[in-house]
């Protein structure tokens, strides 16, 4: 027979009658196998062994020494995955029950035929080379199961868990080691969508049905912590040439993806929210500024109505009934201006975000963020407020009142609604013996779990119920405050209630905003002023202010027309107009004008009602034109005209 590869096969021969080893190691080598060593004792197998590492150990079972050919054996498979061939005169039932659980590649008996030896040699490199691919199969499988992101369980015959990869172990709260051997619904502890606990794991009815099985949703208790996870799951049989081996289940915790899709759909809803928000204050501001500008209009027309009627000595019989009329408008001009400064508030939530770090005033901020937030505490908590001197700090103010507003409504909402009279909410400012800002919110609400309170900042952790908060607001205080140079505390009992506290440094001493000097007084001016703007109630009342103050005034709701009676020949010496129109904008008038007469352009005052985009925003910034904010007074309508004509070119642009 030829000797073809047998010289690849190293054998370390294991007996301690030298002879008949000496025999065998010729035999061998005249088969052309490779017997390099010969050993007579277990100590020097391991020797032998651990020098070169054979492909196969012909051992006999009586060797001398403390250990027999069997405990060798196995020692060599376990620590050299060395493959073990026996030699024995020994055949009794127990001596071969004790080698076959050291899984021998062959069991030959003494004395040993040279066909027998050289088949039982071939027979054991080949299974020995076939067990080494199934072997290195198995790793790459497991590898490539291991890195994967889905939880991957298998189960034998009888439903007994035989892998477990790493994902698997996290999710379910329990290792490999564990888990292997015990049953399906030992490990997976499933409820189905009715929180139901699932009586049969997809693993048994695959076993069962012998077919894959999809139930879709469902969700896994944790072992280890007892939270429950939901998972889209799938098992499957495994089958070998049809026969079933076992069954594999792949699932996949979707708790984050759902977070993750609940998160966009926040962003996406407060994206419409601002544009809302931008749109109402819009919608709002128009009608806003005919009742502020008339209710202004009608008390300074009753006063000169009251004084005629003194002069007439007629004032006895309407005294009494010109203080109620003076009493509703007051109550309107009230109103009216609590409803400018919500409007003002939607308007400054929709505004967009801006890294524009200027030196700002915390009080401004504070007071604009409890105005936000006031109808919050109106059933849970009285609101009290201790604001002292605090040097001022450079930042950007939309982002400090995002995180006063923030920490406002969670301190209202630590409070249940009803009690208001007990419990109280407290904003302060004060500065700090370093010099710097510090603004603490305290509320005497439940106060924050010591476990919780580790966690209070990061990203996503609420304690809030499911559906009522995002986890994210004081994640990102935290992040706005410390973008600002500075630090954001909490401290809190179970009980008492928590106090959050922010210190800001203050703003470079250069940087600090100068005085404004005095307006010297001017004698009024008087001038030819052009109103824009689509709502006519508006021009209406803006029409009224200015001629009683003696102006001429023309109005139209249209840009276009604005421009053709320019176009025709009427002079102005201001014009007014509205940002946002329907047809032509503010600012495509500013632009048509300016390209007919520049002189003109500059004395264009924009009046804006909200919904100012980025872009309207940026050309706002990029032109030296004065603007009014809607709405707005008649004494401020009056203002803004007697400075735009005081600022007016002193050549005549016709």
């Amino acid at each position: 027979m030829s000797k073809r590869g047998q010289s690849r096969v190293s054998i370390l021969i294991v007996e301690d009658e030298p002879i008949v080893a000496k025999d065998l190691q010729e035999t061998l080598r005249e088969m052309g196998y490779d017997a390099y060593a010969i050993a007579s004792s277990a100590d020097d197998a391991i020797r032998r062994a651990t020098e070169k590492c054979p492909d196969l150990v012909l051992m006999d079972i009586r060797i001398k020494g403390a250990r027999d050919g069997i405990q060798t054996a196995e020692i060599l498979r376990q620590q050299f995955g060395v493959s073990v061939i026996y030699l024995t005169a020994h055949a009794d039932d127990a001596t071969i029950e004790r080698a076959a659980r050291t899984a021998p590649y062959g069991y030959l008996l003494k004395p040993i035929k040279s066909g027998d030896l050289r088949s039982a040699i071939e027979v054991a490199a080949f299974k020995q080379k076939l067990d080494k691919a199934i072997a290195e199969r198995e790793r790459r499988l497991s590898t490539a199961l291991n890195a994967v992101s889905d939880a991957v369980v298998a189960v034998d015959l009888a439903g007994k868990v035989t892998y477990l990869n790493p994902a698997a172990e996290a999710l379910i709260g329990a290792s490999a080691e564990t888990a292997i051997g015990k049953t399906a619904n030992e490990v997976l502890q499933l409820m189905d969508k009715a929180a139901a606990p699932s009586q049969e794991t997809p693993l048994e009815a695959a076993l069962q049905g012998r077919h894959a099985v999809d139930q879709g949703e469902a969700s896994v208790r944790n072992l280890s912590t007892g939270v429950r996870s939901p998972i889209k799951e799938v098992a499957q049989p495994i089958l070998d040439a049809g026969h079933p081996q076992g069954a594999v289940m792949v699932f996949r915790d979707v708790g984050e993806k759902r977070k993750m899709q609940q998160q966009l759909e926040l962003a996406d809803r407060l994206a419409s929210l601002g544009t809302m928000a931008a749109g109402t204050a819009h919608e709002l501001n128009n009608p806003l500024t005919v009742v502020v500008t008339n209710a202004g209009f009608l008390a300074e027309e009753l006063l000169q109505v009251q004084d005629d009627l003194k002069a007439s000595h007629l004032h006895d019989l309407t005294d009494a009934r010109f203080v109620r009329i003076f009493e509703a408008l007051a109550d309107v001009q009230a109103a009216a201006s609590r409803m400018g400064r919500i409007v003002g508030d939607l308007r400054g939530f929709a505004r967009p975000v801006e890294q524009d770090f200027q030196v700002m005033e915390l009080s401004r901020c504070v007071e604009w963020a409890l105005r936000a937030t006031a109808h919050e505490f109106q059933h849970r908590a009285n609101l009290r407020m201790r604001l002292q001197t605090a040097p001022p700090v450079s930042g950007d103010s939309s982002r400090i009142e995002q995180v006063l507003v923030n920490l406002l409504i969670n301190a209202a909402h630590a409070i249940a609604p009803g009690r208001a009279d007990q419990n109280e909410v407290c904003v302060s400012l004060a500065t700090d013996p370093n010099g710097n800002a510090v603004i603490e919110i305290s509320d005497t609400g439940g106060g924050i779990r010591p476990d919780d309170l580790k966690r209070i900042f990061e990203p996503f952790f609420t304690t809030k119920a499911a559906g009522s908060g995002t986890g994210l607001g004081l994640s990102i205080c935290h992040g706005i405050v410390k973008s600002l140079g500075g630090d954001i505390t909490v401290v809190s009992e179970l009980g008492s209630g928590t106090t959050f506290s922010i210190v800001l440094p203050p703003a470079p001493a250069k940087a600090a905003t100068a005085t404004a000097p005095a307006k010297a007084t001017v004698a009024a001016v008087r001038g030819r002023v052009l109103l824009i703007d689509d709502e006519n109630a508006l021009l209406r009342a803006m029409q009224r202010i200015l001629e009683d103050e003696e102006h001429f005034v023309e109005v139209t709701q249209s840009a276009r027309d604005a421009l053709a009676m320019i176009e025709r020949g009427d002079r102005f010496d201001l014009i007014l107009s509205d940002l946002m129109m329907p047809i032509m904008t503010g600012v495509d008038f500013y632009e048509a004008l300016l390209a007919r007469n520049p002189v003109l352009a500059h004395s264009v005052v924009f009046v804006s009602g909200g919904a100012i985009t980025a872009k309207v925003d940026a050309f706002l910034k990029s032109v030296p034109n004065l603007r009014m904010e809607k709405p707005f007074k008649a004494a401020q309508l009056r203002d803004i005209v007697q400075q735009g004509l005081t600022l007016r070119p002193s050549s005549d642009p016709w």
